[in-house]
């Protein structure tokens, strides 16, 4: 049985896409994408790699729609639900972002940024001590991850927790001196005379 074209050109298409990206040339992978999503509109891969790529371009309606159709065609995909929850957060729709990300690690719990980008959302809903369960969770993955660290410092300066932002301040010293400079800064660590600059 010979291979239908069409199916052989769109499967190109997507591997162009990715191969664009590889070599950092996003405009050219969202061409492909288009195209290919023009024949096959329901390529849930295709939406979600084109909805990531509208968020980098600030094309945030876009960006969302392609990723809420992905994400209805292939719910239990966690890169997808990542994507989704990172654009709606960037939107401001941090509820959402905390069912999609929830989601997203709950089908992937080694998924680290999904772990951070829950923090944050909660972070930004009020939620300090479930924020904090979600950033350790993202450091744990990420032992060197400085912004996970530096968002664990915040959400204990939130709580009115000066000792445990210290504790992270300190974590965050040994091995990004300079993220742990704005920990101090932004968050009022007092200087101890060891802090490297």
């Amino acid at each position: 049985m010979a291979a239908d074209p069409a199916r052989v050109s769109r499967r190109l298409l997507f591997w162009f896409a990715q191969c664009c990206l590889f070599f950092k040339q996003p405009a050219r992978a969202l061409a492909a994408l288009e195209t290919l999503l023009a024949s096959e509109p329901d390529h849930h891969r295709a939406l979600s790699i084109a909805g990531f790529l509208y968020a980098q371009q600030g094309r945030s309606k876009d960006s969302i729609a392609a990723l809420e159709r992905a994400a209805a065609l292939a719910p239990d995909d966690p890169a997808t639900l990542f994507n989704l929850g990172f654009v709606l957060q960037r939107a401001g729709r941090h509820e959402e972002a905390i069912a999609r990300m929830s989601r997203a690690v709950e089908l992937q719990p080694s998924l680290d940024r999904a772990w951070y980008g829950l923090g944050i959302s909660l972070i930004q809903t009020g939620r300090f001590h479930e924020a904090i369960a979600r950033l350790t969770e993202a450091a744990r993955l990420q032992p060197l991850n400085p912004f996970a660290r530096y968002q664990l410092a915040a959400a204990w300066f939130k709580l009115g927790e000066p000792d445990k932002v210290r504790a992270e301040y300190r974590k965050l010293k040994s091995f990004d001196p300079k993220i742990a400079a704005h920990v101090r800064d932004d968050f009022g660590v007092p200087r101890d005379g060891d802090e490297v600059d």
